[in-house]
């Protein structure tokens, strides 16, 4: 299956170069298959394509101790949560 998306989209590839540079297909490529239309004197810049910001959520902690004390924040809020919806099961539970 891998292969087989490989060659499909290394045959792709060489159409649209082909196409882009105007160059007649070779034998190889006499199949019938649909050209995907490229203008590429109409292209956006560089600068505008890569002007927006790809907001992603990011927090880099080096400290251990910030570290630890994330995860016991994420900890508590999570058996604060359990607690909140189900507090009366597990008190009943244990004793």
């Amino acid at each position: 299956m891998k292969r087989e998306h490989e060659k499909n989209q290394a045959e792709k590839l060489k159409q649209l170069f082909a196409e882009v540079t105007n160059q007649p297909p070779s034998e190889e490529d006499k199949a019938p298959t649909d050209f995907i239309e490229v203008d590429v004197l109409k292209l956006p810049p560089r600068s505008e394509v890569h002007q927006k910001s790809k907001l992603k959520f990011h927090i880099r902690l080096t400290s251990p101790f910030a570290r630890f004390v994330l995860v016991f924040l994420l900890i508590l809020i999570i058996i604060g949560v359990i607690y909140y919806k189900a507090g009366n099961e597990i008190i009943l539970f244990f004793s």
